[in-house]
């Protein structure tokens, strides 16, 4: 009897070793896993829905069941105002599980809301999906990450937003003001058709104190907009002063830059103005073409141009796409902007978005002006100073700066 009960339990012990060995791939096996974007483009701060589907294809139950979901970074989860969940209500997570029984043949099926918070191309397998079951008896738990069986890849596109905290933009030289808001994108000072009173968020610069004075309360002047060919819009890929390689040492600034490139691109094809973007990114792999075959311009990312509110759209996919990487540093592009300006300059008239303004842009700025080319920035913090700490002498008319309580980032109120 004793040399039955031994051979019992060594029976039972290899057995039980074996079915821990194999239970990853057993459990692998089982189950079938779907997954599904609601949609294949949508806004920055949209939502869409996340559907999968997990089912056990064998005749056995699967007694013990945790998945977990795990979201890519851009990409959260929206849990339901009726659950109040801690009694907060609506919450956002990178992650979530789920406790089931597994018939045999029989499937789950859950639906996500997912909110889009940084723009990007995602697919479904940058979701994962980990499922984790006990061996036979209980003792120990394994996991497996499933792969999705489609035979199609999701794909997803987030588009950057247009910038609805432009409007507290400050041109120069007050950039801690707030009563300051951008007028346009170009505009000629010396074209003035008339005044008005003032309203809030006019921009101070545009007061005529003469009118207010004789008046008894604030009017401002009313100017023409440029009669444009065409708007150049050039992004600014580097983030910091001194920034090491081709690597981005802040990205949210420049998320901040291309949200802004978006709000301008939108602005300008909606207005009927012919636009296209140029950056200091790797034109490979995106759609578009170098600025020029040789020099400097061959590793500079020039877009298509933009004519009409057909092309809105093409504008913010291409925005969605641009890697966050630098291929040239900013001085080499500002040097190639003076050597050879009416490259950059098509029209006449550069918008330059960046996340700080240094002296060789300002000197960039006064030369490009002698030569009849019009220059405005749009900057994402208040840096505004010369390598040597000094204060740098500002283009008053044609420097924007944008609000932020944070110190070398921005809140988007997530």
């Amino acid at each position: 009897m004793e040399w039955i009960a031994i051979l019992f339990f060594l029976a039972f012990g290899a057995a039980y070793l074996l079915a821990r060995r194999r239970g990853g791939s057993y459990l692998q096996s089982t189950l079938v896993y779907h997954v599904a974007f609601s949609t294949d483009e949508v806004m920055r701060g949209e939502y869409f829905y996340l559907d999968q589907t997990i089912e056990n294809n064998s005749d056995r139950t699967v007694p013990f069941l945790r998945v977990e979901t795990l979201m890519p970074e851009g990409l959260t989860i929206l849990l339901d105002t009726s659950e109040k969940i801690n009694g907060r209500g609506d919450e956002m997570v990178h992650s979530t599980e789920a406790l089931w029984v597994l018939h045999p043949h029989c499937k789950v099926t859950r639906r996500w809301r997912v909110v889009a918070r940084e723009r990007g191309e995602y697919t479904t397998r940058d979701v994962q999906m980990i499922a984790i079951s006990n061996d036979p008896i209980g003792m120990g738990a394994f996991s497996v990450a499933l792969d999705p069986a489609d035979m199609v890849e999701g794909h997803l596109l987030v588009l950057p937003a247009a910038a609805e905290w432009m409007v507290g933009m400050a041109p120069a030289p007050a950039p801690s003001g707030t009563t300051t808001v951008p007028h346009g994108l170009i505009h000629d000072p010396m074209s003035i058709i008339g005044v008005r009173a003032y309203e809030p968020y006019d921009p101070l610069s545009m007061v005529d104190w003469k009118q207010s004075a004789r008046l008894g309360h604030l009017m401002v002047r009313q100017t023409e907009a440029v009669v444009n060919d065409s708007f150049n819009i050039v992004l600014n890929m580097q983030s910091v002063l001194l920034e090491k390689d081709s690597g981005i040492t802040t990205p949210a600034l420049i998320e901040d830059c291309i949200t802004v490139c978006a709000s301008l691109l939108d602005s300008s094809i909606r207005r009927n103005i012919p636009v296209r973007l140029i950056a200091n990114t790797d034109p490979a792999g995106m759609e578009g073409a170098p600025l020029r075959p040789s020099g400097v311009g061959r590793q500079l990312f020039c877009s298509e141009e933009f004519r009409d509110g057909e092309g809105s759209m093409e504008a913010y996919r291409m925005l969605a796409r641009i890697p966050m990487t630098r291929s040239v540093a900013v001085e080499a592009m500002l040097d190639d902007m003076v050597k050879n300006p009416w490259d950059y300059a098509r029209g006449g008239n550069i918008l330059f978005v960046t996340a700080y303004l240094d002296s060789r842009m300002v000197n960039a700025y006064r030369i490009l002006g002698e030569q009849g080319i019009k220059m405005r920035f749009y900057v994402m913090t208040t840096d505004h100073r010369t390598g040597g700490g000094e204060q740098l002498p500002l283009p008053e008319e044609d420097v924007i700066f944008k609000h932020t309580g944070w110190i070398g980032g921005v809140s988007y109120g997530f």
